[in-house]
């Protein structure tokens, strides 16, 4: 697992290394007396291998697990203090592997978008936060208020991630310029929510002329949508996006409390959705339009 990582990991960044060495000087990450006996590839790769360790503390994972039994594999090894040194220099890279993965996602006309929270801190604790000050903001979910920021995410019927962005806990699921960033390059059918309910205005210029249509499940006082036999069942298979956002806070470990840096907490979560995209077992769903379309009624059999 931990090859495959770092094969496709080492690839895409001498594809587009003269775009994250030019990110990198741009963001001051460069030109610091820090050790460089360990590779961007490698900080990178060791960062994604972090959510499959089963390890929720990091410092644990890279003294016990990397040092002892990733030794072979990563010979230059430096000590856990000079590496927290090397983590900011992996944000621009675990960016670019994450877009160039989000670009080989199969697009197939059928699309799931939702979001969820990556809490800062616990609500009681906001006054003392001082991490993700000035990133982090109140939101509310169908659970509570929590303060943070939220992961908007797109995936298809295969469980693939299509897209994703970060926005501030505050930012609402049908804002026009996150659903524009999410579904600028998409066509076919976007299937959301009830967060994602649009005015006429807003619906007819995300669907530029038909070519995407969203399809959201209506509040109680509006009336139904008179939608098609495909597109209806289709709507109702959108529980794969929760799926995939259950493996990204339990199993990839995006969303926790315990940063101590905001450059440190955005590597976490670009990590874990790097990380996602390697799963080879993703939540999927299909619909079998043969069984509604050929299934005959009783009486008729009985005949």
């Amino acid at each position: 697992m931990i090859t495959e990582i770092y094969v496709e990991v080492d690839d895409i960044i001498k594809e587009n290394q003269e775009i994250i060495l030019e990110s990198m000087r741009h963001m001051k990450l460069i030109g610091r007396n820090y050790p460089t006996s360990l590779t961007l590839s490698e900080v990178v790769t060791i960062q994604i291998y972090y959510h499959y360790s089963g390890y929720k503390c990091f410092k644990s994972y890279y003294l016990n697990h990397v040092c002892y039994e990733l030794k072979r594999d990563f010979p230059d090894l430096v000590s856990y203090q000079q590496f927290v040194k090397l983590i900011p220099r992996a944000l621009v890279a675990l960016l670019v592997v994450l877009k160039e993965q989000m670009k080989q996602s199969r697009r197939s006309g059928i699309y799931y978008g939702d979001s969820y929270p990556i809490p800062a801190c616990h609500p009681k604790r906001v006054h003392q936060h001082k991490t993700m000050k000035g990133m982090a903001s109140w939101g509310k979910t169908s659970v509570g208020w929590f303060y943070g920021l939220k992961c908007h995410i797109v995936v298809n019927q295969f469980g693939e991630l299509v897209n994703c962005t970060l926005t501030t806990g505050s930012t609402a699921d049908n804002n026009l310029r996150v659903l524009f960033r999410l579904t600028n390059d998409l066509m076919g059918y976007f299937f959301g929510d009830k967060g994602y309910l649009l005015n006429e205005d807003k619906r007819i210029f995300l669907e530029k002329d038909g070519l995407l249509k969203f399809r959201t499940k209506v509040r109680k006082n509006m009336e139904k949508q008179q939608l098609e036999l495909e597109p209806k069942l289709w709507l109702k298979k959108r529980g794969i996006v929760e799926s995939v956002i259950d493996i990204h806070k339990e199993h990839m470990d995006v969303a926790h409390t315990r940063h101590r840096s905001p450059t440190n907490a955005l590597v976490n979560i670009f990590a874990g959705l790097v990380a996602y995209n390697f799963r080879q077992r993703k939540p999927s769903t299909s619909i079998n339009l043969e069984r509604y379309l050929l299934e005959a009624p009783k009486k008729a059999l009985v005949a």
